[in-house]
């Protein structure tokens, strides 16, 4: 059980290295642009320093020290927050900087720097720059502000963070100071007010007394009567309660002046940072390289599980009902017209060695060569069915390589044949297949019948019943009839041809031929009764073999 999941792990690995193989390029390009992103960062992110202080905030009044002043209130972290990180705290802070530069004094709370900072004018984007160098947030679950200050060098950091810390308390300060001084001038105005109003009630009551000594007592029966002691008796009793919001004024004012303010205080004052903040430098471009490299390897493996294409021939085309019946290296070359390939020669022979020998055993003479890459795209069908009669006439059987593609005739051009007459005369009837056969010069027993000029109904042609009698005719007087015909993704002209010919041969290339196209091909040409003996893969042996990591 324990080698069975190791060779299971193993052969895993091997997948994923083939993976990496076949995407090396997009992998490479991926590690070498984060790579430069990295080298970038270098560039562009210049050394700063950070230093913070804290401040533990108080409300501004206690309830304790004025408990009839509506001036008391909790710490709102968030208005706090934005208090400290406002514009008006930063000029207050520049201009505390300033007032002790300029008096050489390091104590920011000293009067002489109290003094001298607040006639010092702070320009508004001089205070934006230093905002933006500030980030002010609370400690979790507490009244403790904590202001840091990034700065280009280490003190400047330092010095910019105490100074938000006491530019915060000043502000807090003052905002208090102006509170009280607010509440005091309403109490006192309203003290004048009751002592204006008394000085009145007094006058009016005197003003009664005199006119009741002069008049006598009143009668009471008397309507016409013009002062009645009741006045008189609301006039007093109004003068008390005058002089009693007098009194409560006055405890209020009491008060107010008792008051001791207390907005906070810096419990740890800023540091000096020895360092600058964030990554070392080397970690940019190291980053960038691993970034990229994750990048890379993710594009890869989704890239390989999308694709749709034959991938590992060696295992996939026997599990399709497809065998391999040899390898085709160097696609494009054509032994016998276009000089000696030995890679090319010893793949064909190969093939066509076992081929023939299923062929002879089944009493076959015609075989169907097809691709499945649409011929727009690939020579790779055409090039094949060429080397496999050339494989063959080089073993001495007669061969004959008939050029049916009517539609995209090229393959012809590579033989240097004259292609003023070929098989569209012939199943016309404008000539015979001895007349248009053409001996290839290189090689005695191969015969090319190349398209032909007569290309204006390709399917009528083929579909022609001339076309099996030329066929049948081909048998008498060769040993081997190689049809090459037009790839299945591109035309049916291969099912037409099929039932004509005694088996079929599918050329795939790897990570070009889709799946899906492989096995409609070979369910159609099923379909019409032929049998597929298997497929050329259009790729060396050893080329497969590395790119799948398998021993050669």
């Amino acid at each position: 059980m324990t080698t069975q999941k190791h060779q299971e792990a193993v052969v895993g690995l091997d997948d994923s290295v083939t993976v990496l193989r076949r995407y090396w390029k997009p992998l490479a390009m991926s590690a070498s642009a984060g790579f430069v992103l990295g080298l970038l960062s270098l560039v562009t992110t210049s050394d700063s320093y950070t230093s913070d202080s804290l401040v533990e905030v108080r409300p501004l009044i206690s309830q304790s020290d004025a408990p009839n002043l509506d001036v008391s209130r909790q710490v709102n972290t968030t208005t706090e927050q934005a208090i400290a990180s406002s514009q008006r705290v930063a000029e207050r802070a520049l201009a505390l900087l300033g007032a002790a530069e300029e008096l050489a004094i390091d104590d920011l709370d000293a009067p002489q720097v109290q003094a001298l900072a607040s006639t010092i004018e702070i320009d508004g984007e001089t205070a934006r720059q230093a905002q933006d160098q500030v980030e002010v947030t609370f400690e979790r679950d507490s009244l403790v502000l904590k202001i840091e200050a990034s700065g280009a060098d280490a003190a400047r950091a330092q010095a910019l963070a105490q100074a938000v810390a006491h530019g915060y308390l000043d502000f807090r300060s003052d905002a208090a100071t102006v509170a009280t001084e607010e509440a005091r001038q309403r109490l006192l105005q309203r003290e004048q007010q009751l002592l204006d109003e008394l000085d009145a009630s007094a006058a009016e009551i005197e003003r009664l007394e005199r006119v009741l000594a002069d008049d006598g007592p009143v009668d009471p029966n008397n309507p016409s009567a013009s002062v009645r002691p009741a006045e008189l008796r609301i006039l007093e009793l109004a003068e008390v309660s005058k002089r009693q919001n007098l009194a409560g004024i006055g405890d209020r004012l009491a008060n107010i002046d008792a008051i001791t303010i207390n907005v906070g205080e810096i419990l740890d004052d800023a540091n000096l940072p020895s360092s600058p903040s964030g990554i070392p430098a080397p970690v940019g471009p190291v980053a960038g390289l691993l970034l990229g490299l994750g990048v890379g390897v993710g594009v890869a493996f989704v890239r390989d599980r999308s694709d749709a294409t034959v991938r590992d021939p060696l295992s996939e085309l026997p599990e399709m009902g497809s065998p391999i019946l040899g390898f085709g290296p160097g696609t494009n070359h054509i032994a016998v017209t276009e000089g000696s390939a030995p890679d090319v020669d010893e793949a064909y022979r190969r093939t066509q060695a076992g081929l023939l020998f299923k062929m002879d055993r089944n009493d076959q003479q015609i075989v169907l060569v097809t691709g499945t890459v649409g011929a727009m795209d690939s020579d790779s069908a055409a090039v094949a069915a060429a080397n496999l009669a050339v494989a063959a006439a080089r073993v001495g059987r007669r061969t004959l390589l008939v050029l049916s593609d009517l539609r995209n005739p090229r393959i012809h051009q590579r033989f240097r044949l004259d292609n003023s007459k070929g098989l569209a005369e012939v199943i016309n009837g404008k000539a015979s297949l001895k007349e248009v056969s053409h001996q290839v010069p290189q090689l005695s027993t191969l015969y090319v019948l190349p398209p032909g000029d007569d290309l204006s109904s390709p399917t009528r042609l083929l579909q022609s019943s001339n076309m099996g009698r030329l066929l049948d005719n081909a048998r008498s007087g060769f040993d081997l009839v190689v049809v090459e015909a037009p790839t299945l993704t591109d035309y049916a002209d291969a099912v037409v041809l099929g039932p004509l010919c005694d088996t079929a041969i599918l050329v795939v290339e790897p990570h070009r031929t889709r799946r899906s196209d492989l096995a409609s091909a070979m369910r159609e040409l099923n379909a019409v009764g032929i049998n597929v003996s298997g497929t050329i893969v259009a790729e060396s042996i050893s080329t497969i073999q590395r790119k799948i990591s398998i021993p050669a």
